[in-house]
């Protein structure tokens, strides 16, 4: 009996020690800290989009900012957008040759009807998908469809995930975008996140 008892009283102790974690790496995910940028705009307004996004960490591709990880022949290149979402100062792109990709660097995000757009232009199609993390790692990865690319910029369509499914799951509120070429030549740039359910 006091075995069992031990046993209980242990796994007590374990769960609560887990819920506080996860609650502190919600506060600070919640208080516009490193996983999350408080800035919130309507960027695509000008295409009749009127949701609020956050810029994706390091998703306008700028020197300074955080740093994506690039496979194959990934690279920055020279050229902007040409409507400057995030910035008229903006001078680069992000160039995914078929057969690379690009991974974001880990963002919060709140469960529900989630999606992201970008700007991009290119002659194939540009598969994305979406790893989620929890408290003990990667713990799903997850198809977010193909964006088919033109020679010209221009926003790609809501690139939409339901993550209602794996949001009791999650403890860190942390999802990361890869972004890989199928075919041809992809330039992306300025990479925005709408992180709440929108009408």
């Amino acid at each position: 009996m006091a075995t069992r008892l031990r046993i209980v009283l242990g796994l007590a102790c374990a769960i609560a020690a887990l819920a506080g974690l996860a609650s502190s790496v919600d506060a600070r995910a919640s208080n516009g800290s490193a996983l999350c940028d408080p800035n919130f705009s309507r960027v695509f307004l000008p295409w009749n989009d009127y949701a609020y996004y956050m810029l994706a960490p390091g998703g306008s591709f700028e020197a300074g900012a955080p740093e994506w990880a690039l496979s194959g022949s990934a690279s920055l290149v020279p050229g902007n957008e040409p409507f400057y979402l995030r910035s008229q100062q903006d001078r680069q792109s992000l160039s995914i040759p078929a057969g690379s990709s690009a991974t974001s660097p880990w963002m919060c995000f709140a469960p529900g009807n989630w999606h992201f757009r970008f700007v991009g232009r290119g002659d194939g199609r540009v598969r994305v998908t979406v790893r989620v993390r929890g408290l003990l790692g990667v713990i799903s990865i997850l198809d977010g469809g193909t964006v088919w690319m033109n020679g010209s910029w221009r926003p790609s369509p809501r690139v939409s995930l339901l993550l209602t499914n794996v949001g009791g799951l999650l403890t860190t509120r942390a999802i990361s975008l890869r972004f890989t070429s199928v075919t041809g030549t992809a330039q992306i740039d300025d990479v925005y996140v709408d992180p709440w359910v929108s009408t």
